[in-house]
């Protein structure tokens, strides 16, 4: 009985958790963005028995010979893999692909409630900490999206969860168990491969906490023990990580040569997120640093400002941020943090550091996913300091009632923002944005789709700025518009055989002129008109050749 009463909560917040996740899927219709499109796309192809491969080129980083293409050189194929057996037995639809995320973002908050009970052994914290991770802000959409927002966050907050179980049980299965995971991370995410780093950094970190020298700063023993309790954890890791990468590795040797392909480690070299698109020439180290020292070291503090801005927003809704803070502060000694820590350390500085501006354009973002069931299990505490803090300079204040009422009212204002939040992305409330509702993105492309059927060949390839978008509504070839130049333009349709180019309010610098109908340029001629969801202009023009 005493067992039922304990598993009963889990039960019950599965239940609202799915019924939240369900009411907000239900009412998507597109996939909303290129990563969404992207993972649907190779999930298709998955399912038709096709194996991992694209009909669309979004960016040129590996100098692609052309179509079709080893898919997931960039983006990992977790999310595509999820997909596909759905796609199989139901035909692909976003809702369809929507399924698996449904189901996995409704086990997040269930694994907040056992971390929190684990920490704090207060059940109110706990519901407190779930219902936080279940009403997640920004997250809320992107929990249903077929995206690696889901799968990264339960993946990644188990393997940290498990290198923590294994500092203190000293249990190899725990580290094995952590290493299952961080390669499913890795499968889900390219930065999850750095929680390979957390686990021998945790472990040492723990060892020589636990180390009482006498005379010495170490002894041969205790540099011996220390050396023994890092090196086997991390063995058992590093093979149960290999065990679930190595299909992978092996598929990407026998496609492109090598296990680990270079192409997204070139966004290291970016001066700019908008040269992830271009065409005519590599990003390269003496080209990044022909940038020029001052530009590097700027674009690094800005990024840092950034990535700490959405981390606070994003996760945290910002008004938990500081709660989180001070409740982590005062739990700072406890080792079920302590890979958590790392982990968040080592995140935000390759983030920042290393992929300055990818990171400020999304993927802060994706990956801070994976830290909300520690920051979420953390508040409770910290309002509760507060209101103790508060209390002691307010003697009428009953400490044990205020501190239910303020944790409710932050409850009851997450679900409110978290629905607010989601209704003004989709649904046609506040004031206007340049960014269509969600339901009206790339909504013209199913009409440029129709056109095409009646006027083009089945095999003509279109540029247009979001190729996974197009496919999916099109099933035609589709490239990324090069943001290199107009030449550019004209090289990748040369190359690829593009017949046609989707000019809309999105899109490349180059095209500045031709957009606003302030110039022509010679050898693209308009042959159709479109409106996209917020009824600005959309244009196709047809390469000359």
């Amino acid at each position: 009985m005493a067992t039922l009463f304990r598993r009963r909560p889990y039960v019950a917040l599965f239940v609202i958790v799915l019924i939240f996740r369900v009411a907000t899927a239900l009412p998507l219709t597109y996939a909303g963005y290129m990563d969404a499109s992207y993972a649907m796309h190779v999930a298709e192809n998955l399912a038709r028995g096709r194996g991992f491969v694209e009909e669309v080129l979004w960016n040129y980083l590996d100098n692609p010979a052309g179509l079709p293409h080893p898919s997931n050189l960039y983006w990992m194929p977790l999310p595509s893999i999820l997909i596909a057996p759905f796609f199989a037995l139901f035909g692909a639809s976003l809702c369809v692909a929507q399924i698996p995320f449904i189901v996995l973002s409704s086990l997040l908050p269930l694994f907040t409630f056992y971390l929190t009970r684990k920490l704090f052994a207060r059940d109110d914290y706990a519901w407190a900490a779930a219902l936080f991770t279940a009403f997640s802000g920004f997250y809320t959409i992107y929990w249903v999206s077929p995206d690696n927002f889901t799968p990264f966050a339960l993946t990644a907050s188990l393997c940290l969860f498990f290198i923590a179980r294994g500092l203190t049980s000293a249990r190899a299965r725990d580290f094995f168990f952590a290493g299952i995971f961080a390669g499913l991370s890795h499968l889900a995410r390219a930065d999850g491969v750095l929680l390979l780093a957390v686990a021998p950094l945790a472990l040492w970190i723990h060892a020589t906490r636990n180390t009482h020298p006498s005379a010495t700063p170490y002894s041969a023993q205790d540099a011996s023990r220390i050396t023994h309790h890092v090196f086997l954890p991390t063995v058992y890791c590093l093979l149960a990580y290999l065990l679930v990468m190595f299909p992978w590795f092996a598929r990407n040797y026998f496609a492109l040569g090598t296990p680990y392909p270079s192409a997204g480690t070139k966004t290291l070299w970016l001066t700019g997120y908008d040269e992830l698109f271009r065409f005519t020439d590599d990003l390269t180290l003496q080209r990044y640093l022909d940038w020029g020292i001052g530009n590097i070291v700027a674009s690094k503090l800005r990024a840092g400002g950034i990535n700490l801005l959405v981390l606070a927003f994003g996760a945290l809704q910002i008004f938990l941020a500081p709660f989180a803070l001070i409740g982590l502060w005062q739990q700072r000694r406890r080792v079920e943090l302590l890979p958590f820590f790392i982990y968040t350390l080592l995140l935000y500085l390759a983030l920042t550091l290393a992929f300055t501006f990818p990171s400020v354009r999304g993927s802060t973002l994706h990956s801070a996913a994976a830290l909300l069931p520690f920051l979420a299990a953390a508040a409770p505490r910290g309002i509760d300091a507060c209101i103790e803090w508060i209390a002691r300079r307010r003697r009428t204040w009953d400490i044990a009632l205020a501190a239910r009422v303020f944790r409710a009212g932050f409850v009851a204002l997450a679900i409110f923002l978290a629905i607010y939040l989601y209704a003004l992305g989709v649904f046609p409330i506040g004031s206007a944005s340049e960014i269509p509702l969600w339901n009206l993105r790339d909504l013209e492309y199913g009409e440029i789709a129709r056109w095409l059927d009646q006027n083009a060949r089945p095999d003509d390839v279109v540029l247009t700025v979001d190729p996974p978008a197009f496919y999916n509504a099109s099933h035609r070839r589709s490239i990324v518009i090069p943001t290199d130049s107009v030449d550019a333009i004209f090289l990748a349709a040369k190359k690829y055989d593009a017949r046609y180019l989707v000019l809309q309010f999105d899109h490349p610098a180059p095209l500045n002129d031709l957009y606003r109908e302030r110039a022509t340029i010679p050898g693209l001629t308009r042959v159709a008109a479109f409106r996209d969801g917020n009824g600005r202009p959309v244009t196709l023009f047809e390469i000359e050749r």
